[in-house]
């Protein structure tokens, strides 16, 4: 009887610890993809008998940042609803918790900068550069390319609403060309 008295209570104690806990350890849901990014020159390559350059593709990411007028609470969400993070500051001030998260984070990282210890989601500039780069890696995916050439990414801050809501608004377009390598080559 003890035992299933202790069992118990344990088990309680266990359910409590751990809700209590689960926004400052709560895990996001995400995609990431990387692709190399590479200069024709270091390839050594022939146009047209070692590899074809394909279409040049592009595409975009709009992210808005809002924060009530302390700063205490910020949310970074994708334009199209595909992602909403809610952050809250910690008690110190010093940094930000994840208070809430809907939606799957979908990232893309070119040539070797992918560091999951170095993305920061409470940056929505970063946040637009790495969606719209894991767009164009899909983009390039579904061409049937095996890399991209001439990356250009460019982030702008497409507006801004009412100053007691601190929204802002980032917009990331990336363009490249798609590079397809003809396996036949000798």
């Amino acid at each position: 009887m003890y035992k299933k008295l202790f069992l118990t209570a344990a088990s309680a104690i266990a359910v409590l610890a751990m809700t209590s806990c689960s926004s400052q350890y709560q895990v996001i849901p995400q995609a990431i993809n990387t692709v190399n990014s590479v200069n024709l020159s270091e390839l050594r390559l022939n146009h047209e008998t070692d590899y074809t350059i394909l279409n040049t593709i592009t595409a975009d990411a709009t992210v808005k940042r809002t924060s009530n007028k302390k700063g205490e609470n910020v949310t970074i969400e994708e334009g199209n609803g595909e992602f909403k993070i809610e952050f809250k500051r910690d008690p110190k001030g010093k940094s930000y918790i994840i208070e809430d998260f809907d939606g799957i984070g979908r990232f893309g990282f070119l040539t070797n900068d992918y560091d999951p210890e170095k993305i920061v989601l409470t940056s929505p500039e970063q946040t637009a550069r790495q969606l719209a780069i894991y767009r164009i890696i899909n983009a390039a995916k579904v061409m049937g390319a095996d890399g991209i050439i001439e990356p250009i990414v460019s982030t702008n801050v497409e507006g801004h609403g009412n100053k007691r809501k601190g929204e802002i608004v980032f917009k990331t377009t990336v363009s490249a060309k798609p590079v397809k390598l003809n396996v036949d080559a000798k």
